[in-house]
C-alpha cells in the first residue's frame, strides 16, 4: 500500500494539540499529505428548529457564532504552531510531508465517515476508555480503510519492531497484506497467536512465514496463553517484546470492539502504548 494521502478526525476535543502532534508524527514518517478536520455542530439549524426567531435567538446565534470561531481559530493556530515545531509545511504539497486543517459544521459521524474515504489511511487516536463511539466508527470502520490507531499522547512513531496479533479471520488477513508496505521496512516482525489453534498451528507458522518471505519479509512465529482478561495478553506481548506498532484485526460487523487473540479490546486499546494497524 502506497501511503501518500492520510486522513485524520479529531475525535478527542479535549486532547487536539496530542492527536495533531502524534497524527504529524506519522504524516511525516510516510513523508505523506494528512488532512485533519474538525466538527462543529450546526447550532444555527438547531436554534431554528427549537426556538421562534426573535431577539432571543439571534442573541444566542450571535453568542454560538462568537463561541465556535473563537475554538475554531485557537484549534487552527494549535495545528499551525504544532507544523512549525516540527518542520511540517502546510498545504497540499505532493512528495512530502504535508498537512492542511478544516472545520466543518454537521453531524461528527457523518461528517467524518463521508471525508474518510477519500484517503489512503485514517489515524486517529484511541477512543476514551478504549470503548469505540459511533463517531470513531464511522471513521475507523465505515470508510473501509486501513487505520492507525494512536495511543494517547504519542511522542515518537516508529515502524521497525512490529507485533501481529493473528486470529485467523478475513480483517487480520486484509491488514496483513495492506501493511506489507510496513512489513517490508521493519527490522523485526513476531507474529502471535493463541492456544484455540493447538490442532493446526504447524500449518498457520507454515504458511504465514512462507506468505511473508515471498515478500523478502522474514518473521518468527509463537503461541501465546491468554488470560481472563480479553486483550491483555496482546498487551503483554507487546510491552514484553518493546515493540513499536501492532498490527491487528477489526471486525467489521462490531466495530473494533471485538479484534485479535479473541474477545474485546477495550482493556488493550485503553492501555496500549504504541499504534494499532489494522
Amino acid at each position: 500500500m502506497n501511503i501518500k494521502k492520510i486522513f485524520c478526525p479529531l475525535i478527542r476535543t479535549d486532547e487536539i494539540e496530542s492527536d495533531i502532534y502524534g497524527g504529524l508524527l506519522i504524516a511525516k514518517k510516510f513523508e505523506a499529505h494528512i488532512d485533519f478536520l474538525s466538527s462543529q455542530m450546526d447550532f444555527e439549524s438547531i436554534l431554528d428548529m427549537t426556538i421562534s426567531r426573535s431577539n432571543m435567538f439571534e442573541s444566542l446565534k450571535g453568542a454560538f457564532a462568537t463561541e465556535l470561531n473563537e475554538q475554531k481559530n485557537k484549534n487552527y493556530q494549535i495545528f499551525k504552531r504544532v507544523c512549525d515545531d516540527l518542520g511540517i509545511s502546510i498545504g497540499n504539497i505532493a512528495g512530502v510531508a504535508s498537512a492542511n486543517f478544516e472545520t466543518q459544521n454537521g453531524i461528527r459521524s457523518r461528517v467524518y465517515e463521508y471525508e474518510a474515504k477519500f484517503c489512503d489511511l485514517v489515524v486517529t487516536a484511541c477512543p476514551i476508555k478504549g470503548e469505540a463511539t459511533s463517531t470513531f466508527d464511522a471513521a475507523v470502520v465505515n470508510s473501509g480503510k486501513n487505520a492507525i490507531i494512536m495511543p494517547n499522547s504519542m511522542k515518537k512513531f516508529s515502524m521497525d519492531n512490529i507485533l501481529i496479533g493473528w486470529n485467523g479471520t478475513t480483517s487480520i488477513s486484509r491488514s496483513l497484506t495492506n501493511s506489507m508496505s510496513i512489513l517490508k521496512k521493519a527490522k523485526n516482525i513476531h507474529i502471535i497467536v493463541t492456544k484455540k489453534y493447538d490442532n493446526s498451528v504447524l500449518d498457520i507458522k507454515t504458511r504465514l512465514l512462507s506468505y511473508l518471505e515471498y515478500h523478502d519479509v522474514n518473521a518468527t512465529f509463537e503461541v501465546v496463553t491468554t488470560t481472563n482478561i480479553p486483550g491483555e495478553a496482546l498487551l503483554e506481548n507487546t510491552l514484553k517484546g518493546n515493540f513499536d506498532m501492532v498490527i491487528a484485526s477489526s471486525y467489521g460487523e462490531n466495530g473494533v470492539k471485538e479484534i485479535f487473540l479473541g474477545g474485546s479490546t477495550k482493556y488493550f486499546l485503553e492501555n496500549t502504548p504504541v499504534p494499532v494497524f489494522m
